[in-house]
């Protein structure tokens, strides 16, 4: 009865332990993507143009908060929701100041309320909308 019991003991133990080393918390998710990165792709803007802007937007993410540049205002929001593929932003804030061209600062504050998933790969992050379209390619 006690050689039972200590291997029902020692396979719960193996099992709870195993199980807890491959669960990642919303932490392992946002240490994915912290730090600053630079635009690399705008959907639906061409490089050529991406290139001439004076600001090249960013996106800098630390802990819970995000914030960056457009291109010309500053914006700010927190993450809701993060797990291996989906990423849930607050409402986005920001300033409103007129630059001389919009058109890249508009397009980046438009496609950054429908992000819906993200994958990261080396020094690349993707977001994608709802419908699994790249909208948006940063690099670090």
């Amino acid at each position: 009865m006690k050689n039972i019991l200590l291997i029902f003991c020692t396979i719960l133990m193996v099992s709870c332990g195993s199980n807890s080393e491959n669960k990642k918390t919303k932490v392992d998710f946002l240490n994915t993507v912290e730090g600053t990165w630079t635009v690399s792709e705008i959907q639906n803007i061409t490089k050529e143009e991406l290139t001439k802007t004076q600001k090249t937007p960013i996106i800098k993410f630390e802990g819970e908060k995000v914030s960056g540049n457009n291109g010309c205002n500053n914006y700010f929001s927190s993450i809701n929701t993060i797990d291996e593929k989906t990423i849930k932003f607050s409402m986005f804030g920001e300033t409103k100041m007129m630059c001389a061209e919009m058109k890249i600062s508009d397009a980046f504050s438009s496609l950054l309320s429908k992000i819906d998933t993200y994958s990261v790969a080396e020094n690349t992050l993707n977001f994608f909308d709802s419908e699994g379209q790249k909208i948006l390619v940063f690099t670090k």
